[in-house]
């Protein structure tokens, strides 16, 4: 919007967009069908079409031009064959895992390449989150994903 003052002013007020990251789940039963992405590599993967009553649509409200971030797939009641499918494509990418893992006190062991850690539950007592970033080098994948 540009405007003129009486004063012979000249003021330029623009709308500011804001960007805002949003997180959407599904249920299992519910799937996330019905949408198109487009993009890719450094540019980023964004949605491209959403089909007006397809379950994108109405119980993860995808829309057109939402960058895609991440996409988190949950491993409760997974087949093995399925999860190993998952893990395998995710072999070249930047993953981040989420565990539970049972641990003694604050001892807390780290193996070389790791970068970070966040601590949740009763340890952590007033903070809700503790992450230790260690500085170390990315880490890599290990080839061997298939479990055995």
């Amino acid at each position: 919007l540009h405007e003129t003052l009486s004063s012979g002013v000249s003021v330029q007020e623009e709308t500011a967009s804001e960007e805002v990251e949003v997180v959407v789940e599904t249920e299992a039963e519910a799937g996330a069908s019905g949408y198109s992405v487009t993009g890719g590599g450094e540019r980023g993967l964004f949605i491209k079409d959403v089909l007006k009553d397809s379950t994108a649509a109405k119980h993860l409200s995808l829309q057109q031009g939402d960058q895609l971030l991440s996409a988190r797939v949950y491993f409760d009641n997974v087949k093995y064959e399925d999860a190993l499918k998952i893990l395998q494509c995710a072999e070249p990418y930047k993953v981040s895992f989420f565990l539970k893992r049972t641990i003694a006190g604050a001892d807390v062991t780290l193996h070389p390449g790791t970068t970070s850690l966040e601590l949740k539950g009763p340890k952590t007592k007033m903070q809700k989150m503790v992450e230790l970033s260690l500085g170390l080098p990315s880490a890599r994948p290990s080839d061997e994903i298939d479990g055995e």
